[in-house]
């Protein structure tokens, strides 16, 4: 694995900046994006937010007005430094819960998608959050049909789970990382 810097209000890898997204940042994605540019310190891609993210980014902002969510434990945005540019985002649904869980989300735009940045994005805030001793163990889910995702888990080292996460959703996928597997590959690295 390649180094990872971990900064009071970034994580830096070779071709990214990860910045957690606070209220503020939420809202200016929505409603103003060179106030976003400027608080995130980097234009945002066309493409950035996708129409999912946006639906999600108000409930962020208001959970995190609300003191229902704590930043770090949400979204990031994820920068591709070459270009200043917001190409993505990584995120958790929460902090750690009662057994030391947490799941983890990602995409990149399309422009910017078989590059390795989601890897290198996701398994940054994967190293992130397995520095605190409450995280055990990372969960993940993707549709069965998106191979792009499929492998940016086992480039990981997320292990595919038996079942699926809702019987209704039979081509949603589960995965998981376990502290012991991360730190086991991070080593051999």
């Amino acid at each position: 694995m390649r180094p990872i810097s971990f900064h009071k209000d970034a994580i830096e890898t070779d071709r990214l900046i990860l910045r957690p997204v606070d209220a503020l940042l939420a809202r200016a994605m929505l409603e103003n994006k060179r106030a976003a540019a400027d608080l995130a310190g980097a234009a945002l891609h066309r493409d950035f937010p996708d129409p999912v993210l946006a639906e999600m980014l108000p409930h962020h902002a208001d959970d995190l007005e609300q003191g229902r969510a704590i930043v770090g434990w949400g979204l990031w945005v994820a920068i591709f430094k070459q270009v200043r540019l917001v190409i993505g985002g990584i995120s958790f649904k929460g902090p750690p819960n009662s057994l030391g869980e947490v799941e983890v989300g990602y995409g990149v735009v399309r422009a910017h998608r078989r590059r390795g940045l989601a890897v290198e994005g996701t398994g940054a805030l994967v190293a992130w959050a397995l520095r605190d001793s409450q995280v055990g163990r990372i969960l993940a889910h993707c549709e069965d049909a998106n191979v792009g995702s499929i492998r940016v888990l086992e480039k990981l080292g997320f292990l595919q789970l038996p079942g699926t996460s809702k019987p209704e959703q039979i081509n949603l996928l589960r995965w998981e990382l376990t502290r012991t597997v991360w730190w086991r590959q991070a080593t051999r690295a």
